[in-house]
């Protein structure tokens, strides 16, 4: 199984170096790249869905505007999130082409003329690093020294009251806060006792709290009732991803993957491969790129493909206008 993570990886890091540069990160800035692959009933393998971003709008973004314009901006632009989004736009269209009779890669239909997913094909799920929220929670390794230690998890007593078991040494940190509201929240202490692991998170945005749940979170929620939402699940059945692969050069514990995606659920249903290949996206995070690209691309095999880029930042708007007026001048 690990020629086929690397073989996700490589499929997915490929089909965004084919796309054009429009929307791709600059010298110094760096993104995340997610894509979700459609193993065949043959074992080949390809690309139907792809995005890139890292942005997600504040809750007070989302109210700016007028009444109509409520409603029509896209509040979470994380990778992993459009990449789904990506992925629905495909259903529909294979969708389409099964009730045209014109031959769908994944549907056909059944004797209740019902649509079905065709036998021996599956879904993978790829991401260039971590998801966001609990699966980013896990101690550092240390190159001297010992092993780390466990982190702090919330368990409850017999009468419901939360119980915080301590431990020590440092861990990866995510940005995504745990839910307002909840009894659970993280004591930002020094060390492994900033965090806590097991609550849901929001994300958060550029200064402003966010409504959006981390990525570890959504994806949870995906392995147990499918990627293809409610609406369309009134058409097929539920699409479940078989793996999931993380990029190479990247934090990674498959430990934290695992509590994050169903072991924090006590949820038996969901089984899920996990990887980590060694192929690195060439654009991650690093001391040369330090400023997260303000711009997403998404990419699905439709008939009609498109790319579409989302400016999330308004500098970024602000510089695309000033240089319109340079041009113009």
């Amino acid at each position: 199984m690990e020629n086929f993570a690397e073989d996700v990886a490589r499929l997915c890091i490929e089909k965004y170096n084919f796309l054009k540069k429009t929307g791709k990160p600059n010298a110094r800035e760096w993104t995340v790249l997610s894509g979700i692959v459609l193993k065949n009933a043959d074992c080949s393998l390809s690309v139907v869905a792809l995005a890139t971003g890292t942005k997600c709008l504040g809750n007070s973004e989302l109210s700016k505007g007028s009444q109509e314009e409520k409603g029509s901006r896209l509040s979470d632009s994380h990778a992993e999130v459009l990449s789904r989004r990506a992925f629905i736009r495909y259903l529909y269209d294979q969708i389409d082409l099964t009730l045209n009779d014109s031959g769908s890669a994944i549907f056909s239909r059944n004797d209740k003329n019902k649509i079905e997913l065709n036998s021996n094909i599956s879904f993978h799920f790829f991401s260039s690093q971590t998801p966001c929220g609990d699966c980013s929670i896990f101690p550092k390794l240390e190159t001297n020294g010992p092993s780390p230690c466990k982190i702090r998890r919330v368990n409850k007593d017999a009468n419901g009251h939360g119980i915080v078991e301590s431990y020590y040494k440092d861990v990866h940190r995510t940005g995504a806060k745990c839910v307002k509201g909840e009894e659970a929240q993280d004591p930002h202490l020094p060390g492994a006792d900033y965090h806590i692991v097991g609550p849901l998170r929001t994300k958060p945005g550029r200064g402003d709290p966010t409504s959006s749940l981390s990525c570890s979170d959504k994806i949870a929620k995906w392995l147990l009732l499918g990627l293809q939402g409610s609406l369309l699940s009134l058409l097929i059945p539920p699409i479940k991803l078989e793996s999931i692969t993380i990029g190479g050069n990247s934090p990674f514990s498959l430990d934290a993957m695992e509590r994050g995606l169903y072991k924090r659920f006590n949820n038996k249903l969901v089984r899920v491969n996990i990887f980590q290949a060694k192929t690195v996206f060439v654009h991650k995070k690093g001391q040369q790129r330090s400023d997260p690209c303000p711009i997403s691309i998404i990419w699905c095999a439709v008939r009609n493909r498109f790319c579409i880029q989302c400016i999330r930042d308004s500098s970024c708007r602000q510089k695309a206008r000033d240089n319109k007026k340079e041009k113009r001048q």
